[in-house]
């Protein structure tokens, strides 16, 4: 379901979602407010993503935003995926954030005000607060990352799941054209 966002004191401007035509939103997810949604896309079931608090939401090309995943932030805030990142079913993404090119956001993971860099994997979860990840880290499944000494102490991405987004990608951006077919 795709929504407009309520005026409120921090926010007079009512926006739409804007999807791109390629992607793909399950008719159970409900995106509301100034949330761009890139090509490719997949938002599975139950999915909310609420820009009515945070503006805008930005997801970008090629993502995957799995079943019952959380998007919500701050008032005043915004939230951006940059392209291929996978967030997986029941993760809570909430700003302000931003989530660089080709990460993983585990099951059950918690985002919350920090920058994550490309090509990392949060493991499922995993709480990551309020801190700067570089690009590759590997936060193991259960890691309570909510100080800058532990996100800089992070290791890089064993090399076991260094292809384990891709196939996530591949297998959603899948998804979304099989589901927009079949409609």
């Amino acid at each position: 379901m795709l929504r407009r966002n309520p005026r409120t004191s921090w926010n007079s401007k009512e926006s739409m979602p804007s999807v791109a035509s390629t992607a793909y939103v399950d008719e159970s997810a409900v995106v509301i407010g100034d949330v761009r949604i890139g090509e490719s896309v997949y938002v599975g079931p139950c999915a909310s993503i609420r820009a009515d608090e945070a503006t805008p939401i930005v997801i970008g090309d090629e993502c995957n935003v799995q079943d019952g995943a959380i998007f919500h932030g701050l008032k005043g805030s915004s939230i951006k995926l940059g392209r291929k990142v996978s967030v997986a079913h029941g993760a809570v993404i909430h700003g302000p954030l931003t989530i660089g090119d080709e990460s993983f956001i585990g099951f059950n993971s918690v985002v919350h005000a920090s920058t994550v860099g490309e090509r990392c994997f949060i493991g499922h979860r995993a709480l990551v607060m309020g801190v700067t990840l570089k690009d590759g880290s590997f936060v193991p499944h259960g890691s309570v990352i909510d100080t800058q000494d532990k996100a800089d102490a992070l290791g890089p991405v064993p090399d076991s799941l260094k292809g384990f987004n891709a196939e996530v990608v591949e297998v959603n951006c899948e998804f979304a054209s099989g589901y927009r077919a079949a409609r």
